[in-house]
This record gives structure tokens, sequence and C-alpha cells, in this order.
């Protein structure tokens, strides 16, 4: 048993966000079926908790813990916002503000978003463009020496295709997923091996997508309050309420099965909805002290203002830490599953390449997380296109064609492909087919 509790922070980086009153009342009517006219006066009757509702004092209570002045009025929607919280955040002074049980400063996990090819955007989300906030934060982590990371957070697109909405599909109205880790590849040498799902929901196609390739998901929502929508977020239920993460089944992401990649739960903290509270912290000291394998994690959005969450968090930790007389410790989201699932360290994932006029031939040091690497290619014209490879031996060896059926090798600028491990080690390959250099990045 572990003798201290592993806290994680994941901030769904999305930048800049604004709440037009439409938005508002279009939100209140999705999440509680009413209509009330978009107006400042019922905005403001909203905020001073005196508007006319038709529910009983239990759903009354639920609208403003969803609608109040603290969710309502807290959206950074200038760059130069985003920008002065961050400065803020990123100070060592506010970090050792909130230590934990070590010494340690606070530690953020900045799971960045790509906002691309979208029709209308409502909510004038942004920047718009393929890395522009992973670029941002990278930049701050890196000039800032800071031990934060950067890990992947991703949308899918809605067939009305807005900014501010979300799809239930990966794959079928946009290539978006394809496109962005491609571009990380290619032109970041990048490639993450903890994810979290955006507006929180994950679906078959998704869940067999991240088996694929990701170890670490903290996508677990489930939760014993009130669900909002029925079931059109956030589709948790069946799901375990304990922190300890699990395998997920291949039929049911919601239960543990044989899957390989680990789920973990992960709740709001300044949100409206699936908000962590004492009893929640309280429970993941419980079950380390029982011996369990836990993992506490908890997220917000950049898009709002941050700094409240901090307090608030700190003092819920801290009251449990002294209630149940157990330390706890931050953790980057990756470095929490090798602590709290005790896996077993490897070296970094390498791979040998022979590559010849008409194919590459691909082998692996040792087994990759998934049966085969993500696959991407940077034409001469600059399209990304992403690919599966031929599996020879799954795990171990794969070969890719160039020919009429796919790419010849002369049309290709890079040749690009990158891989985990189980224990989360990440290897990026790039290749200058013209130059016939290989470049190799272990993260």
């Amino acid at each position: 048993m572990s003798n201290y509790l592993p806290v994680v922070h994941i901030v769904d980086a999305e930048g800049v966000q604004s709440e037009q009153p439409k938005i508002t009342f279009q939100r209140i009517y999705e999440m509680f079926g009413i209509k009330i006219e978009p107006t400042k006066t019922n905005l403001n009757k909203i905020l001073n908790r005196q508007i006319n509702l038709p529910f009983n004092n239990l759903i009354k209570k639920e609208f403003y813990k969803a609608f109040n002045k603290n969710t309502l009025k807290i959206y950074n929607s200038t760059w130069k916002k985003i920008n002065n919280q961050s400065n803020i955040i990123f100070k060592k002074s506010f970090r050792d503000k909130y230590k934990d049980s070590f010494g340690n400063g606070w530690i953020i996990n900045w799971n960045c978003v790509d906002h691309v090819n979208y029709k209308t955007n409502p909510q004038n989300r942004g920047p718009i463009g393929f890395h522009k906030i992973f670029d941002y934060y990278s930049s701050k982590i890196k000039q800032l020496r800071s031990i934060d990371n950067v890990y992947f957070h991703f949308h899918p697109t809605p067939l009305n295709n807005a900014a501010n909405k979300s799809g239930n599909h990966y794959f079928s109205t946009s290539n978006n997923i394809f496109q962005i880790l491609c571009r990380r590849i290619i032109e970041r040498d990048w490639f993450p091996s903890v994810y979290s799902p955006g507006f929180h929901i994950e679906r078959p196609d998704s869940h067999w997508f991240l088996e694929q390739y990701f170890p670490f998901d903290y996508g677990n929502q489930s939760y014993s309050g009130r669900m909002a929508n029925g079931y059109r977020f956030e589709n948790w239920e069946g799901a375990t309420k304990s922190w300890s993460p699990y395998h997920p089944d291949y039929k049911d992401y919601r239960k543990k099965g044989k899957c390989k990649r680990w789920i973990a739960r992960r709740l709001n903290i300044g949100a409206r909805l699936s908000v962590l509270n004492q009893k929640e912290v309280n429970k993941a000291f419980i079950e380390l002290k029982k011996g369990k394998k836990v993992i506490l994690s908890f997220t917000n959005h950049d898009s709002k203002n941050m700094l409240p969450d901090f307090e608030k968090t700190y003092e819920m930790l801290i009251k449990a830490s002294k209630k149940f007389k157990t330390k706890f410790k931050y953790f980057d989201a990756r470095s929490a599953f090798r602590s709290a699932m005790r896996l077993k360290k490897r070296k970094k994932l390498n791979f040998k390449i022979i590559l010849k006029k008409n194919f590459i031939e691909i082998f692996s040091s040792h087994e990759t997380f998934g049966v085969q690497p993500y696959l991407a290619i940077k034409d001469k014209e600059g399209k990304f296109h992403h690919e599966n490879f031929s599996i020879i031996k799954p795990y171990r060896k794969w070969i890719y064609y160039f020919d009429s059926h796919s790419i010849p090798l002369n049309k290709i600028q890079f040749f690009g492909f990158a891989s985990n491990d189980d224990y989360g080690n990440t290897t990026i390959v790039k290749i200058n087919i013209r130059k016939k250099i290989v470049k190799k990045r272990f993260i």
C-alpha cells in the first residue's frame, strides 16, 4: 500500500471563450428543459436567485449550482486575460502557496485542444489553428523551467460544425483528430501518452481508437449527482465511482475488462456539474487507507478564471489529509499512473528502421502499447495523411509500402510515426525522405 495519495490536476486547455446571454439561456434549456427569454433582466434575476422556476426545491438547488455568479461571469474572453491568468499561475510563489505533504508546489497538466476547421464560432473560441494552444503552454513551461507538462485533449466535430458544440463521433464528421496528431508528430516531434476526452464523452469509436495508442485516459466522470441532458453528455453511468483506475472492457469502456489502457476517474472543479466535493476527496483517502491503488484527479478550463479553484481544492485536500492522517503528493498525469499502479519500469522504446525504395520496415525494441505505431505522412504538396502499417508481428514488427495503392516515396516530404509502451514511454520518429535523415525523440 502507498503511504500517500497521488493528486493530479488536469487543465483542459481550450483558450479564449466568451458567453453571450443567448448562449447562456440556450444552455439552460438544454440542461433543465425550460425556456426563459434571453434578456439582461432575466440574467440578473438568475444571478440574484430571483428568477421564477417551475421546479421543486431539489432541482432549484441544482439549477443555481449550475448557474450563478461564479459560473457565469468568469470567462477569459481575450487572449490577454488568458495570459494574465497564466502569468499568475506559473509563478513559483503562487504554486508554493499550495504545497503538498512533501513541500512540493502545485503541478498542472495542460491537456491542449486544437480549434480547427469550424464553420461557425458562436463563443469566439480560439485561437483558431493547429498547435496554437499547445505551443503557448509548451513555451511557458520551457521558458519558466516548469515541471508542468502538456498532453492531449480533443473535441469531436459536431454535425453543424460549430466550435462550441460537440459531436458524437470522432471520425464521421471530420478527420481533425488524424490531422492534429499527424502534425504533432511531423511539425512538433511530439505524441501524447495521456488523454482527456472533450466534453468528457467517450463512445465505442473513440474507445477503440484510444485503445490503439494512448495508455493513460482520464475520462471516467461517473458521479452520484444529477445528470443533465439525460444521456446526451458524459455518459459514464455504470462506471466505477471508485478512485481506483481500471482496464476497460472491449465492449463497454465503462466496465472493467481486459483492454490495455488505464482509465482514471476525474471530476470537475469550478464547474456546473460533476463537481469534486469534500466527500469525494475523503473517499480517495479512505480507499488509499484500505489498500486500494488510487489517483485523485480533477479538472477545470483555462477559458475560465481558475484562481478560486486552487484555494477551494487545496482546503479540501488539507482537511482530508489531517482527518485521515495521510499525506498527499502532486503528480504529473503520466507519472501518477506509473506510481499508483506500480507499473513495471521499462527502458526507452526504440526502433530499428530499414528504408528501401518501395517500402519501410520497422522493428521495436520491445512491445508497443498498441498493435502498431501511429503513422503520419507529409507529402510534397504540404498535405498530411494518416495510414495503417501492414502488421507483420503485432506490437513488434511492421512494414509500409510506397506504391500506387498508397503514395510513392518520391512524393513524400516527411514520413513519421510515434508510439507509447505500456509504461508510457513515448517515441517519435521523423524521416526526411529527400535528405535521408532519421530523427528520434524520446519522451
